[in-house]
């Protein structure tokens, strides 16, 4: 497995990793029928949860290389599958190094062509760097294109990378890359309570959480509250997490005499503490978000009962269509988002509808279930029963 995942080396023995990544290793470890050789490389120096673990505690086998040094080729002569992150453009030979071994090659996408041209350009207002950008990505895309064709099998992480090169190999599966595991999401007594606070008519509680970015739509997020008070809509938004616009945030509450109804807390725990809260204290997900990317919050705030009020992009358009839980505006305005939340603030009924839908679907594709149809495919692709 070469994981494209960010490591940083501590004391002999010792690595910090995002908790996340090394969750979804221990249930690759269970799923899979033999040995895992994960490959990571060096020159990580940020991890946005990390967690200080011993190597040989880790349940999978773990080889560090320096920043673009290639994968030994004693470990690809050994290997029955090696699964890597075609996104990270350093390995689009792989097929190639793979002729005349025994080994099979599935490639993992996370962006889709639109995605990464997206994220370029909203990364830089410099015209120059904004073409060299396109350019750069169009000229990647053919590599990568041939890479997935000639590749085993290909798993693409939500519905943009799957809808733009699925055709490209008769082997594809989509999956939607999640923290939520089932256990975790709500059950029909946290369901029939809220279903119940909503119909006495209480503010709804919005939420978003994620990191503090220009490009996720967080800065937003301050006119839709503002429109939404000046309507005299009754409502609370708590902004949960951390980034390098939080200050700003803080600032335009307090400027805009939000105060009473706007509220910034850090995420915590995901598991202890994030989860509860939203089960308990959160009715509607509103995402500002403009680019096509495949986030995680989008099942995880599902799986806590809340259905999506946002902006339209590739992976929303889809996610709301196939699981109806939510409601899309074209226009990326703060002010069509308001109309959508007063609609939903005179119709209980519809949230409560949408937030049922929610649950469903999340539980569909919940973290096991997820892994579990990725490791079945592994596993048939390789003749591994």
């Amino acid at each position: 497995m070469l994981s494209p995942a960010p490591i940083i080396e501590g004391q002999e023995g010792e690595v910090s990793l995002d908790v996340k990544f090394v969750e979804g290793m221990k249930l690759h470890s269970q799923l899979w029928p033999g040995r895992i050789v994960c490959v990571m490389w060096r020159g990580s120096t940020f991890i946005a949860e990390p967690m200080r673990y011993s190597i040989s505690r880790l349940g999978f086998d773990l080889l560090i290389l320096d920043d673009h040094e290639s994968v030994p080729e004693m470990l690809l002569d050994e290997a029955t599958l090696v699964y890597a992150a075609a996104d990270d453009i350093q390995h689009l030979d792989l097929s190639a190094q793979m002729i005349g071994r025994f080994g099979r090659v599935v490639y993992t996408v996370e962006q889709s062509l639109r995605g990464r041209l997206a994220g370029a350009l909203a990364s830089t207002n410099s015209l120059r760097r904004r073409l060299g950008s396109f350019v750069w990505n169009v000229r990647q895309d053919r590599h990568l294109r041939k890479a997935l064709r000639e590749a085993d099998g290909i798993h693409c992480n939500g519905f943009p990378s799957f809808n733009d090169y699925r055709k490209l190999n008769g082997r594809s599966l989509r999956y939607l890359d999640n923290r939520i595991r089932t256990p975790q999401i709500m059950r029909s007594h946290e369901f029939e309570a809220k279903s119940a606070r909503l119909r006495s008519g209480e503010p709804l509680r919005l939420v978003w959480f994620g990191h503090f970015e220009e490009t996720p739509g967080t800065l937003d997020l301050l006119p839709v509250a503002y429109l939404l008070s000046l309507r005299g809509i009754p409502f609370t938004l708590q902004i949960i997490g951390a980034g390098v616009h939080e200050g700003q945030l803080r600032a335009g509450i307090e400027s805009l005499g939000l105060g009473h109804c706007v509220a910034i807390s850090e995420q915590g725990s995901f598991d202890s503490e994030l989860v509860p809260y939203l089960k308990a204290n959160a009715d509607i997900f509103v995402s500002a978000h403009r680019l096509h990317n495949p986030l995680s919050s989008y099942i995880e705030s599902l799986g806590c009962g809340m259905p999506i009020i946002g902006y339209r992009n590739a992976m929303t358009r889809a996610l709301v269509r196939e699981s109806g839980a939510g409601s899309l505006t074209w226009r990326n305005q703060p002010s069509s988002l308001v109309s959508q939340i007063t609609r939903m603030h005179h119709d209980r009924e519809a949230v409560i509808e949408a937030s049922r839908k929610a649950i469903e679907f999340a539980r569909q594709n919940s973290f096991e279930n997820v892994f579990v149809r990725r490791m079945t495919d592994l596993r048939e692709i390789v003749g591994m029963e």
